[in-house]
C-alpha cells in the first residue's frame, strides 16, 4: 500500500458546511463537477457525485501514489510521527483494499457538518463554522483581514428532497456517521437522521461520532445517542476554567464540567474523547486542561476520557509554532514532567501527540510578525467581546508583549 491511497476515498464522504463535498474532513481538495463548480448533496444526486471524473481522478492519483495536494494534512502528521486520518482510515478497513477508480456506491462513512448553526464563537474558528462568528463580523467588519473562507452559500441545502433521497439511499450502508457543525446539538436536522438510523436498526451497527463543545444538554440528544450500540462523543475542549471561556466564547466552564460528569453516568456504550486543539492560547496552560481530564480517570481508576489533541495549523497566527522557541521549550518540560508524575490512563496516541508536540516546541519557528498578528487579532476581539487576554493567559500576554 502506498503513501498516497487512503480507502475513505471508495468508502466515505464529508460535507461542508455549505453542502460542498469533500473526500473526508482533513481533505482540502473538493468533490467538482466537469465545469469546475462543487457538487451539493442537497442539490446533486449521490450516483453523480460518487463516480464523477473529479472523485475517480483522485482515486487515481491515490492509486498511482501521487503526491496529492489536499492530503498535506495526513503527510504532515506523518511526517511528524503521528497517526493520520488517512493511516486510521486504511486500518479501519484493511480487509478491502480498492483497485478500481470507479466506487461502488455503499457509502459506510458519513461525516455530516449541517450548516454552521452554532452558539459559539472559538478564536481558532471562522464564519464557515459558526453563525456567531458571522454575525459578529457582519457587525465589526474590521475583523474581516482575519478570517479565511466566509462564504456561507446554500443555507437551507440539507432541507431539500435531494438532500434526503441521499441520505435515505444510504441508511442502511453507513457504519460509521460523524456529526459536527456548527455544533450538531442545536442543528435539528441531525436529530432527524439519528431518528432515521433508529427506524431502520441502523443504530445497532453504525458508530456514531458527535464533536460537540459541551455547552447543550439537550434531554433529547441524550435520549438519541443512548440507543446506537457504540457512540463516540468527541469533546470540544481547550483549557480548564477561565481560559476555556475566553477561548471557546461564551463557554460557562461549569457547564460544561456538568455536561463531563453527564456523559460519564449515562451507560456504557458512550465512550468519551477529548479533542484540544494545541494552539498560541492554551500551549502554557495544556497541563492544567490535562490534568482536569485526567483526574475523571483517577477517580474512576481506570480511562474514561481519553484524550486526542490535535494542533491548530490555521489561522497562522494561532500556530504555536511561531512562539519563541524557549517558551515553547519550558511548555513542554512542564508537560513531560506532568506525563512522568501524573499521566496513567492515556494511549499511546496521547503519548504520539505529545512526540510531536515535542518536535514542534524544540522547532525555532519564531516569527515577530506573527505574534504581533496574534496580539493585533486578540485585541480587536477582547475589544468588541470585553474579554482580556492579560487576565485570561497573564504568562502568554506578557511573553507576546516582550517579544513583539
Amino acid at each position: 500500500m502506498n503513501k498516497s491511497y487512503c480507502s475513505l476515498a471508495w468508502l466515505g464522504i464529508t460535507t461542508d458546511p455549505d453542502g460542498s463535498l469533500r473526500p473526508c474532513c482533513v481533505s482540502n481538495d473538493h468533490i467538482i463537477k466537469d465545469n469546475g463548480k462543487p457538487f451539493n448533496l442537497g442539490l446533486d444526486s449521490l450516483e453523480e457525485i460518487y463516480n464523477s471524473n473529479s472523485y475517480k481522478e483522485l482515486r487515481r492519483a491515490m492509486l498511482n501514489g501521487e503526491h496529492i495536494e489536499g492530503c498535506s494534512t495526513c503527510y504532515n502528521n506523518e511526517e511528524y510521527g503521528r497517526e493520520s486520518r488517512r493511516l486510521i482510515n486504511n486500518e479501519t478497513f484493511k480487509d478491502t483494499v480498492f483497485n478500481d477508480v470507479h466506487a461502488e456506491l455503499k457509502i459506510k462513512y458519513f461525516d455530516l457538518r449541517l450548516g454552521n448553526l452554532c452558539n459559539l464563537k472559538c478564536r481558532m474558528c471562522n464564519p464557515t463554522n459558526s453563525s456567531l462568528i458571522q454575525k459578529e463580523l457582519l457587525e465589526n467588519p474590521s475583523l474581516d483581514k482575519f478570517y479565511f473562507n466566509v462564504e456561507t452559500e446554500n443555507t437551507n441545502w440539507f432541507d431539500t428532497d435531494t438532500f434526503d433521497k441521499n441520505i435515505n439511499s444510504q441508511l442502511n450502508n453507513v457504519i460509521n456517521l460523524y456529526m459536527t457543525g456548527g455544533e450538531p446539538t442545536v442543528i435539528k436536522k441531525n436529530y432527524d437522521i439519528l431518528q432515521r438510523l433508529i427506524d431502520v436498526g441502523q443504530n445497532k451497527t453504525t458508530t456514531l461520532v458527535i464533536n460537540t463543545n459541551l455547552t447543550n444538554s439537550n434531554p433529547k440528544f441524550y435520549e438519541l445517542i443512548t440507543k446506537f450500540n457504540k457512540v463516540i462523543i468527541q469533546m470540544s475542549i481547550d483549557a480548564a476554567g477561565e481560559l476555556d471561556n475566553y477561548i471557546r466564547y461564551p463557554t460557562v466552564f461549569a457547564d460544561v464540567d456538568k455536561t463531563i460528569k453527564d456523559l460519564i453516568a449515562l451507560n456504557g456504550n458512550i465512550k468519551l474523547r477529548a479533542g484540544p486543539v494545541i494552539q498560541t492560547l492554551n500551549l502554557n496552560k495544556l497541563v492544567d486542561l490535562f490534568d482536569y481530564l485526567e483526574n475523571f480517570n483517577r477517580i474512576a481508576k481506570k480511562q474514561v476520557i481519553d484524550i486526542r489533541p490535535g494542533f491548530v495549523f490555521l489561522p497562522n497566527h494561532l500556530n504555536m509554532i511561531y512562539l519563541p522557541t524557549q517558551f515553547k521549550i519550558d511548555c513542554y518540560k512542564r508537560i513531560y514532567l506532568w506525563m512522568m508524575d501524573k499521566c496513567r490512563y492515556q494511549s499511546q496516541q496521547f503519548k504520539d501527540a505529545m512526540q510531536a508536540l515535542k518536535k514542534k516546541c524544540y522547532e525555532d519557528n519564531y516569527d515577530k510578525e506573527q505574534l504581533k498578528e496574534f496580539l493585533e487579532f486578540n485585541t480587536r476581539l477582547d475589544n468588541i467581546r470585553n474579554n482580556k487576554l492579560e487576565l485570561a493567559n497573564p504568562e502568554l500576554y506578557e511573553i507576546v508583549i516582550k517579544n513583539v
